[in-house]
């Protein structure tokens, strides 16, 4: 038996239904909202990574060479790709409000919710520092997520600029502060205690405390930071969203963003704190392409969500038809024809079968119709409709169909 690769995953019948469906659900949210589509390739020269987040990114990235010795990549991402394309191109009109849904790929050790090959599902603005896109951005994800049907998680809100600040009050070198912001980012983990022992030896007693007050929310913030966040909390509100909240220790890429950050964290059963989407602002990503765009993004994980969706979803009955060819296939296939045309999702068991039967292959697919195309029936020019879910029939005049 063939083996599947470590890390992927195969999806069939009504799982690979549904993931269709709730892509479909993202893509015309984020039409709603005035986003675009922008298509990138599977795969870019390795540079275009190694330049952005330096040489040690390659163990990251799924990494070959072609048959003339280029050195290419499978994205990792869809935002440098994108930022290839809008730099390299003078006539977008600005802002440039872009999404971009699909696989990506990342080497890294397969667990709960991680896996090397995923989709995510994107969305950017390009060229505006106005923190109303920052907002926009927020609203955005958030419409699209109740589409999909998930509406217990919180939205946990940061800047850059707010514990930036505070490492340079502080006098913390460059090199530290990225430790620093590292062992913060554990808090969730480790606990406010268990991030002041691990800072403890990296910048001393003092300083150490003063992370751990501002932990505890016992600091007055000040700053542009704050500010920022005021703003933005503000503007979501106008788009009626008030389950923000200000999290002291978000920190997000540190070499990636620069402003606001964010993260969706779902709230009960077996995914209570997983994050399923998250962005931020990041004005200077674009300096590394010659360009000087400021952009603001986010993105659902999708995979993510689809494991939320998924655990809770009931085994119940689509709204779907299925022709059962009980005595003519003629006419079935006409039948079918007909349902089709009207849009209807209609499958049409082709092979001649006993009533039993195909009752039994649509209630095992959990298709919630079956159109029964029997002989009595049609010299009678009618045909009979079972409602598997409600156990209904309905004999109706073929030409009502």
């Amino acid at each position: 038996m063939a083996e599947r690769v470590k890390g992927v995953r195969d999806f069939i019948g009504k799982e690979a239904i549904i993931r269709q469906e709730m892509l479909q659900r993202i893509k015309d949210s984020y039409k709603c909202f005035g986003f675009e589509p922008i298509e990138t390739p599977s795969f870019e020269y390795l540079s275009l990574f190694t330049n952005k987040s330096g040489p040690d990114i390659e163990e990251q990235l799924y990494s070959f060479s072609d048959k003339k010795g280029e050195k290419l990549a499978l994205r990792p991402e869809h935002t440098i790709s994108k930022l290839r394309v809008v730099s390299g191109n003078k006539s977008f009109v600005k802002p440039i409000k872009a999404y971009s849904i699909g696989n990506v790929w990342r080497y890294e050790d397969p667990r709960k919710a991680r896996w090397r090959e995923f989709i995510q599902a994107d969305i950017d603005v390009f060229g505006s520092n106005d923190l109303r896109y920052d907002a926009e951005i927020i609203a955005c994800i958030d419409f699209a997520i109740k589409k999909l049907g998930l509406l217990n998680y919180t939205i946990r809100l940061s800047n850059r600029k707010v514990l930036q600040s505070i490492l340079e009050e502080l006098n913390v070198s460059p090199i530290d502060s990225i430790q620093v912001l590292r062992e913060i980012d554990k808090k969730d983990k480790v606990g406010i205690d268990g991030v002041f022992k691990k800072v403890l030896d990296l910048i001393g007693h003092d300083k150490a405390e003063k992370i751990k007050v501002y932990l505890e929310g016992k600091t007055e913030l000040k700053g542009d930071g704050i500010t920022e966040i005021e703003k933005v909390t503000g503007y979501l509100k106008d788009y009626g969203i008030k389950n923000v909240s200000f999290d002291r220790s978000l920190v997000r890429g540190q070499d990636y963003y620069d402003g606001t950050i964010f993260e969706f964290e779902y709230g009960e059963g077996q995914y209570s704190k997983v994050v399923f989407a998250s962005g931020g602002r990041y004005n200077k990503l674009s300096k590394k392409f010659d360009s000087d765009l400021p952009i603001v993004g986010g993105s659902i994980g999708f995979d993510v969500a689809m494991e939320i969706v998924m655990a809770s979803a009931t085994e119940d009955f689509s709204e779907s038809y299925c022709v059962l060819n009980i005595d003519s296939i003629e006419k079935s296939v006409e039948i079918a024809a007909k349902l089709r045309k009207k849009g209807l999702v209609t499958d049409l068991l082709l092979d001649k079968a006993s009533l039993s039967k195909g009752l039994e292959y649509c209630n095992a697919k959990k298709i919630r119709y079956a159109v029964i195309v029997g002989k009595k029936d049609l010299e009678k020019g009618q045909i009979t409709i079972r409602d598997l879910k409600e156990k209904k029939d309905k004999t109706i005049k073929e030409s009502e169909i």
